[in-house]
């Protein structure tokens, strides 16, 4: 019985040696290191650059410009490569410019507006006016066909605003093929063949150079389509034309129904050559002294 019981012995401590041996000889698996959280690329975003048209009104602080867009006057911001252009600007001159527009941090509703670039629309005579255009005497079109002749680069004009009669004076102007006087309150954009007003680009004049051989009678029906989107196109006697337009041989008006728009199709005929032109007139009080400038503006082209 005893040698019974020392066999048992034996094999219990015969395993428990196999156990432990194997539990020393067992390497535990290093616990995986911690993956630290990708970081988040943030790259910079490049502001869209957007264009505009406006009145120069000043400079407010060294790094500051206000213009008066659509008569809402607005502050930009401004680095120091521009100094030299923002120093030969005027108060009151019509000037087209570039610029960015980013939100003010903490306030989504507040805009900083930063120029880009910044020029004179109506310049001194030879000098650069909107994209691309000269004024002054002696300018060619793109074609070299010279159009402005012996065309001094000023000129005054007698016009009715509000019953009385008042000199303004008006600088030549240089389109594609054209010229015209415009007055200060107004800018040719020669890439949109547009004369517009500064405070407002609503009001305008679209200037299309006719061919020598045009037809009276097809543009009377191409200025009655042209102006069917607004309302039903009347014709003008030669006794209601405006004085103003003297070099006018046809004249189409069209009123919206909520009289709210009046636009105008009209043939003019000066030296030879003919020109037709949409008048888009809105319903505000810029109304009658647009008309007055425009018309008699529209008379000088050549």
């Amino acid at each position: 019985m005893k040698k019974k019981h020392m066999i048992v012995y034996a094999v219990v401590l015969a395993s428990l040696v196999l156990v432990l041996s194997a539990c020393g000889g067992r390497q535990q698996a290093a616990p995986p290191a911690p993956q630290e959280p990708a970081q988040e690329q943030n790259e910079p975003v490049t502001p869209e650059v957007l264009s505009g048209n406006g009145v120069y009104s000043g400079q407010a602080d060294p790094h500051t410009v206000e213009i008066e867009v659509n008569g809402e006057p607005k502050a930009f911001q401004f680095s120091e490569d521009l100094d030299a252009s923002i120093a030969e600007l005027t108060e009151g001159q019509a000037v087209s410019f570039e610029y960015t527009e980013e939100a003010v941090e903490g306030d989504d509703t507040l805009k900083q507006l930063t120029l880009t670039s910044i020029q004179v629309v109506e310049g001194e005579a030879g000098s650069t006016t909107g994209a691309g255009s000269t004024t002054g005497a002696g300018s060619s079109s793109e074609d070299g066909t010279a159009v402005t002749g012996d065309r001094p680069a000023t000129k005054d004009f007698t016009l009715k605003l509000e019953g009385t009669d008042e000199i303004r004076t008006a600088e030549l102007a240089q389109g594609e093929g054209y010229s015209l006087y415009v007055f200060d309150a107004m800018s040719l954009f020669p890439d949109q063949h547009r004369v517009a007003m500064a405070i407002d680009d609503e009001y305008y004049a679209e200037i299309t150079k006719l061919p020598t051989d045009f037809s009276l009678d097809t543009l009377e029906q191409e200025g009655k389509q042209a102006l069917s989107e607004v309302g039903t196109a009347e014709k003008l006697s030669s006794s209601d034309i405006p004085s103003a337009l003297e070099h006018a041989s046809l004249m189409l008006k069209a009123t919206s129904s909520d009289h709210k728009l009046t636009r105008q199709y009209i043939v003019l005929e000066n030296n030879g050559q003919g020109f037709a032109v949409v008048v888009n007139i809105p319903q505000g009080e810029p109304s009658e002294g647009f008309q007055g400038h425009i018309y008699t503006s529209l008379n000088t082209l050549e």
